[in-house]
């Protein structure tokens, strides 16, 4: 625990010199009054706390099959739908019984009002046809040993299933047993069998893309460095930007392992040494993120992340959309009134886990019992 503790504390010394750096930083202003978002040693200036909450979907839905963009009627009526998909958390009219009763339980009161989609069809740019390309054979071969040794069934057991997807297909319902039965899709003979985020681990590896709810960011700056501190679950990205070369490939982390450099105004990040325990749509370890982050004004920065793993898709493919400064979402805030991100403390109350446990084994001794019945 010693060696925990130092580890932890160590993190903390090195964040919490950056934040009070970047304390000092602001947007320059030139002769004529305009900002030029720069920090005070010249860098461009991407701080404050960001939002990526777009409910345009990752892929293009095929009822615009062949359409990039919207036409500003079809982008009005398209804003009013996702706004209302909210309420179809709170529906029991796709089906009866408990599993349905249960796996709905997770209801409306749980989900903020989705953001506005862009004009776009979805957020992958390329390829031209908005949709992920096709998984190679490797890669099937490769996650149906992982879904065997992690007990996963279903469409768990499918890297191009709804728990690795967002939430479902377009062909899937809404009826709270995405994944499997229990709404998740794999075993619980032991937490481990469980996802990372149920853990408290890590609620989605990298790239971190829109989804229900806390979707925010805060990007802090300090010479030499830039730190994006993430929401869900609380981990942070500390990225040198000092031309170092990569770890070795025998260190393999969580959120991998990023390096950053300026092309002009946009902070391009070089993520690679992935863990091949935390599968991103059926990549592993050999998982590579190039993202671009350039600030278009004072509410908005513009992201694009290009993801490239020749083991598992037939070719790379690039997804864009604005980060929205949580200003913006809150109508604004005066100097006492500071844009901020609350703690997610995962594992305060988290009964969840302890109640999937015992409920497995209720249901092992139910089998159990109905077989010596026989």
């Amino acid at each position: 625990m010693r060696h925990l503790a130092f580890v932890l504390v160590s993190v903390c010394a090195v964040f919490c010199v950056v934040m009070g750096t970047a304390a000092q930083a602001s947007a320059q202003a030139t002769s004529n009054g305009e900002s030029t978002f720069q920090t005070p040693w010249g860098d461009p200036d991407l701080q404050g706390v960001w939002a990526n909450d777009t409910s345009t979907p990752l892929e293009r839905p095929t009822r615009f099959e062949g359409q990039s963009e919207l036409t500003a009627e079809e982008l009005a009526s398209f804003t009013a739908e996702r706004q209302g998909s909210r309420d179809e958390w709170d529906r029991r009219d796709y089906g009866s019984g408990n599993v349905t009763d249960v796996g709905r339980a997770y209801n409306a009161y749980w989900f903020p009002i989705p953001g506005n989609p862009i004009s776009r069809t979805s957020l992958i740019v390329d390829p031209p046809d908005g949709r992920v390309p096709p998984l190679t054979q490797q890669a099937r071969e490769r996650f149906a040993a992982f879904a065997e040794t992690k007990g996963l069934f279903n469409t768990a057991a499918n890297p191009e299933g709804s728990l690795w997807n967002g939430g479902r297909t377009d062909s899937e319902p809404l009826d709270g047993t995405q994944g499997g039965v229990d709404g998740r899709g794999s075993r619980a003979d032991n937490p481990e069998d469980r996802r990372l985020s149920e853990r408290c681990i890590l609620w989605n590896p990298l790239p971190r893309l829109p989804g229900g709810y806390n979707n925010h960011f805060q990007i802090v700056q300090s010479p030499g460095y830039v730190t994006i501190g993430s929401e869900m679950i609380h981990h942070t990205r500390i990225i040198p930007l000092d031309g170092r070369s990569h770890r070795s490939q025998n260190v393999r982390q969580w959120i991998g392992d990023s390096r950053g450099h300026w092309e002009g105004d946009t902070l391009v990040v070089d993520t690679t040494n992935f863990t091949d325990k935390a599968p991103f749509r059926g990549s592993f370890g050999g998982l590579h993120l190039v993202e671009r982050f350039t600030r278009l004004d004072a509410e908005t920065v513009s992201y694009e992340v290009t993801v490239e793993d020749p083991t598992t898709w037939a070719r790379p493919w690039t997804t864009a959309y604005p980060l929205t400064n949580l200003r913006t979402l809150v109508g604004g805030v005066d100097e006492q009134q500071v844009p901020q991100m609350f703690e997610y403390a995962c594992h305060e109350g988290n009964y969840g886990l302890t109640g999937q446990l015992s409920g497995s084994r209720a249901v092992e001794q139910d089998a159990e019992k109905a077989t010596r019945q026989q």
